[in-house]
């Protein structure tokens, strides 16, 4: 290092203030146009094509920078010449490392390209339920529930099996499952049930005309199986999307809640029989027989 600081004389210091100044207002206003555009965009396409664009033009601003800075003093660019033309196992590790590093940023380009989802989108991956939130040059920054950040490289993410609920359409089912014990009115438990969803007013009617006109009900209430003692229904509802649905089946769970405490319709409670020690033994000398 003290050989390099007789280098640094006030030419080569303008010059660095210079590089440094231009990089910070050209990345401010090249941030400035893209988040403007980003306001004007109404479609997720072009958002996540504005957002890897900005990023892609920020990292390039700081290496273009980062080498302007070098070329402008003899000493380190010297040094950078001789240490990348003598190292050979240095050129290997960095080799190394840039081969992640441009795995990442083919696998983002793809992604833009080929839109396996989009900024704004609700995945799901890896058991995580989040919105995509931001496509760099690197890595993909999901927002999850609890507020967290879930970050993941390109090339990580760009080869994992996910599930996109807004690719397509926004709109979302959510089933809910509910059981009522075998001693129950069914029929009132399902006229409840119907009532209390239809009541909501996120439920999205989805049948075609002619379901309507032969009388199917905004809300079905199918039986969906007899198990443990109980009657279990599961109860399919629409919603215009992920995050509505959840909280339209968690309003509506409570509503049937209040209810069926008011009309005495039992929820059902799987039947466990416990046999202690003397009941076991009479058990086993009956299956035994004589």
């Amino acid at each position: 290092m003290p050989e390099i600081l007789p280098y640094i004389d006030t030419t080569i210091l303008v010059s660095i203030v210079v590089v440094l100044l231009s990089a910070v207002v050209i990345n401010a206003i090249a941030r400035r146009i893209f988040d403007h555009h980003l306001r004007k965009a109404l479609t997720s396409e072009r958002r996540t094509g504005i957002t890897f664009m900005r990023n892609a033009v920020k990292a390039a601003i700081l290496f273009v920078s980062v080498l302007a800075i070098i070329y402008s003093i003899p000493a380190l660019r010297s040094l950078a010449v001789g240490v990348f033309a003598g190292a050979s196992i240095l050129a290997a590790i960095i080799g190394f490392a840039s081969q992640k590093a441009f795995s990442n940023i083919v696998s983002g380009i793809f992604i833009v390209l080929f839109k396996p989802f989009r900024v704004d989108d609700i995945i799901k991956i890896n058991g995580e339920i989040g919105t995509i939130e931001d496509i760099t040059l690197r890595h993909t920054v999901i927002r999850a529930l609890e507020n967290k950040r879930l970050i993941y490289p390109n090339s990580v993410i760009d080869s994992e099996p996910l599930i996109n609920w807004t690719i397509r359409d926004e709109k979302a089912q959510k089933f809910m499952f509910i059981s009522v014990g075998f001693e129950a009115d069914v029929d009132r438990a399902v006229a409840i049930i119907r009532e209390e969803a239809t009541k909501h007013p996120d439920l999205l009617d989805e049948r075609t005309p002619e379901e309507v006109a032969d009388g199917k009900p905004l809300v079905e209430v199918p039986v969906l199986d007899f198990s443990q003692s109980m009657v279990n229904f599961r109860v399919p509802l629409w919603a215009k999307d992920l995050p509505t649905a959840m909280n339209m089946t968690w309003d509506v769970h409570r509503a049937i809640k209040r209810r069926f405490d008011e009309e005495g319709i039992p929820f059902g409670r799987p039947s466990q029989v416990n046999y202690g020690g003397e009941q076991l033994r009479q058990r086993a000398v009956g299956e035994a027989g004589p």
